[in-house]
């Protein structure tokens, strides 16, 4: 009897032995292969030839008056260093109506006024009898924003750009996986319109700090950096015009839709009438028109005189005036010549009103133009019910002059340059290509964990990506298998949610499943989280992942499988 005892004392021991032992010897082989492919990929990517990378910088609503002020105070110390061995352009000009909506749309394609849709914050369609909402604009720019950039919006109301330090911490890894990557700080605009200068200086100091924080973790060699405001911002605005009533007022009846700067009439004979009616009655600085005897010809009316903006076949632009000479270029030697658009903003880069001209001329070419175009500049400022201190609705250079910032190998046939049409920005970097940027493939990962138990076995998980956004997996844990098809529904540069649909095996029994998973990101470090229900009761919701792993190098990755599972697992 004791011998038995001793017998099935010693076959227990044993049997716990071989567990350990199986799974010390399990994880080594893991290990093993693990390192072997490794050293593998590493020798087959050694040799390849990667794509330039850019960081892009979108700091919305800053001129260049006071971007260059901002500098001498110090405000900006990061910004002022990082771009002292790049080269800065002073005088970017945006599109007229200075305003997100209008320029961002264009930059990836280089286009001007006279192309794409958006002519403010909503237009008149004339074929439809309609007017196209400002809803309709937001999502026109909303979607033109990269996929995984979209949540700045988020970030961009009063008070949360606090909260941009969450995806800047991703941004290298961001590079690493998609060669171009978009920052987009919308703060700045929405506090100077809503709160005041004061709170917008502070975001953009904000700014400058996590930038500084961000560079320290580039490659600078690596790396090309681009950092443009899109328009002004004009402060200090202390007459408040309220430019709709106005508007019905004078022209009444006649009126088929209004939408600043945009007047859209029943009768365009009358364009005329009311654009020289409106600046007898009203405080509104210009209103300009297409002639409509004559498509190459604007004409503008203010109080001082009327002006004249005349196209050749050439595509290049003259000014005349008759009465007060209200732009000011004669007093610096123009007279009456035919310029380009980049010869206008060469010319008139120091005047008040740069380049206006060519930004109104091509701005009425546009289909969706008004058949009369309002201007109200600083200190002017247009009625909202929101109560804004500040607006860029103008064409002074506080409303449209903007500083473009450049540092990098593909960026040096740039540092020539003193001006620049902030819509050619992109579509003059040859090697600057927001095609096909995704990458073909998510990571394939393998994937070993264990907590070392008794009776309990390693379990393990292959995923592997047949496309971006899409993951094909299969896991073993204990008895359990399973195996599922994942998509990315949704992902911001901080977190992607992920839905799948997957069969599950245990004990003879083949059950379809719901499956979802939200992967978080800050930096190396990775949480995620998932459940899943079974497809005949979604009421069944079941946790069946919560882990947390931090990335050792591009290839290699600890886990810990909340609470009490550690892992390793290979990406390539």
């Amino acid at each position: 009897m004791i011998s038995r005892f001793f017998t099935q004392k010693n076959a227990s021991l044993y049997k716990r032995n071989m567990l350990f032992l199986v799974n010390r010897g399990t994880v080594l082989i893991c290990l093993l292969v693990l390192i072997s492919i490794i050293f593998l990929s590493i020798n087959l990517s050694a040799n390849g030839e990667q794509d330039p990378k850019f960081l892009i910088l979108h700091l919305d609503a800053v001129a260049s008056t006071n971007f260059f002020y901002y500098i001498e105070e110090g405000y900006l110390p990061n910004i002022q260093k990082i771009f002292k061995d790049g080269h800065i352009i002073p005088y970017g000009l945006s599109l007229f109506i200075g305003g997100t909506e209008v320029i961002y749309p264009r930059l990836k394609k280089g286009l001007g006024n006279e192309a794409g849709e958006n002519v403010g914050w909503g237009y008149y369609d004339r074929e439809k009898e309609k007017v196209i909402s400002d809803l309709n604009t937001f999502f026109n720019l909303f979607f033109s924003l990269p996929r995984r950039a979209r949540a700045s919006f988020l970030y961009g109301i009063p008070g949360l750009d606090f909260f941009m330090f969450l995806p800047i911490m991703n941004i290298p890894q961001l590079l690493e996986t998609y060669g171009v990557v978009e920052l987009i700080w919308f703060a700045t605009d929405s506090i100077g319109h809503a709160i005041g200068e004061k709170t917008y200086i502070d975001s953009i100091k904000r700014f400058d700090h996590y930038f500084g924080r961000l560079v320290e973790r580039l490659n600078l060699e690596e790396v090309n950096l681009i950092l443009y405001c899109d328009h002004g911002m004009s402060f200090k605005n202390e007459i408040y015009i309220n430019h709709v009533s106005e508007i019905k007022r004078v022209v009444g009846e006649e009126l088929a839709a209004f939408l600043y700067p945009n007047i859209y009439l029943k009768n365009i004979k009358l364009k005329e009438y009311y654009a020289q009616k409106i600046i007898q009655e009203t405080e509104i600085d210009f209103t300009f028109y297409k002639d409509n005897n004559n498509p190459k010809r604007v004409i503008g009316y203010s109080i001082y005189g009327t002006v004249f903006f005349e196209e050749n076949e050439e595509g290049k632009i003259r000014y005349l005036f008759q009465g007060e000479d209200v732009f000011d270029y004669s007093t610096n030697g123009y007279q009456g010549q035919w310029l380009s658009d980049a010869e206008w903003l060469s010319f008139t880069r120091e005047n008040k009103y740069p380049a206006v001209p060519p930004n109104i001329f091509r701005f009425l070419s546009n289909k969706n133009a008004g058949d009369i175009v309002l201007v109200i500049n600083p200190p002017k400022i247009i009625y909202t019910k929101l109560g804004y201190s500040a607006n860029h609705h103008g064409i002074t250079n506080t409303d449209l002059l903007v500083p473009i910032l450049l540092r990098g190998k593909d960026l040096i046939h740039l540092y020539n340059r003193e001006e620049m049409w902030l819509h050619t920005l992109f579509s003059s970097i040859p090697n600057l290509n927001f095609e096909n940027i995704e990458p073909m493939r998510e990571k394939n990962k393998l994937y070993f964990w264990s907590n070392f138990q008794e009776g309990v076995y390693p379990g393990f998980e292959v995923s592997l990506s047949p496309a971006y956004r899409w993951n094909i997996a299969l896991q073993q844990e204990q008895a359990i298998f399973k195996g599922w098809l994942e998509y990315d529904f949704y992902s911001s540069y901080v977190l992607r949610f992920w839905v799948g649909i997957g069969l599950q095996y245990q004990t003879n029994n083949l059950e379809p499943f719901l499956n979802a998973r939200l992967q978080i990101d800050f930096g190396k470090v990775q949480f995620n989280y998932g459940g899943q229900a079974n497809f005949y009761n979604l009421r069944d919701w079941q946790e069946n992942r919560k882990e947390i792993s931090y990335q050792l190098n591009d290839y290699l990755s600890l886990n810990w499988r909340i609470p009490e599972c550690i892992g390793i697992s290979f990406c390539w």
